[in-house]
């Protein structure tokens, strides 16, 4: 049997006890990104990795204790970045607050139930006057997007836009690897588009 190094210091070392060896291999980009981590933090190479390890399950504990399991989690993450894209109107020189605009506050809600049908277990069940908008639009263009996402897509390669939505394809599971009966109905049934003109769209004086 080898001589067994010295044990390890820091955050991860003594005070905790022995540690266990685990040898793995990383992708060069991976490592890379830990070894400046590492540099900045100024933890040792075994330490970094741990404590972004740990971490991770700290944020995945967090979230189901918050939201019940981590699909709903990322559920409401998906709402949210729904929310952000159907927002997403407005010129350079006005910006539109979906909160203080009713018109778009219904474009962004429906964009909501838009998203959800998508996993609506067991078809529409009748449920068919969605209205179709500007952000139902933007909200399948995000299902298409997430569904398309390479979750082994390498750190340093793509936008960090692709990664969120890659995380959030791998966090969503079987909900968006699973074909949903949302997609048939809507090429069969297609909502029904309501036309709203610029000028019902001003907001009351």
């Amino acid at each position: 049997m080898g001589k067994r190094g010295p044990l390890p210091r820091g955050e991860y070392g003594r005070k905790i006890g022995r540690t266990a060896v685990l040898s793995t291999r990383l992708q060069p980009d991976t490592r890379a990104l830990l070894v400046a981590a590492k540099e900045a933090s100024g933890r040792s190479l075994s330490q970094e990795l741990e404590h972004r390890l740990r971490q991770t399950f700290v944020d995945d504990k967090n979230a189901v204790e918050l939201y019940g399991t981590g699909q709903t989690a990322a559920v409401v993450k998906l709402i949210g970045a729904t929310i952000h894209t159907a927002a997403a109107t407005g010129s350079a020189q006005k910006k539109h607050d979906w909160l203080k605009e009713q018109w778009q506050f219904d474009d962004v809600m429906d964009a909501i139930v838009h998203v959800l049908l998508w996993f609506r277990p067991g078809g529409d069940s009748g449920r068919r006057e969605i209205k179709l908008s500007s952000g139902t639009n933007r909200a399948g263009r995000l299902i298409d997007e997430i569904r398309a996402s390479d979750p082994s897509l390498p750190i340093t390669k793509g936008s960090t836009r692709q990664h969120v939505m890659a995380k959030l394809k791998d966090k969503l599971g079987d909900l968006v690897r699973d074909r949903n009966p949302y997609d048939d109905w809507s090429k069969e049934e297609p909502p029904t588009r309501i036309a709203v003109s610029k000028r019902a769209k001003r907001k009351p004086k």
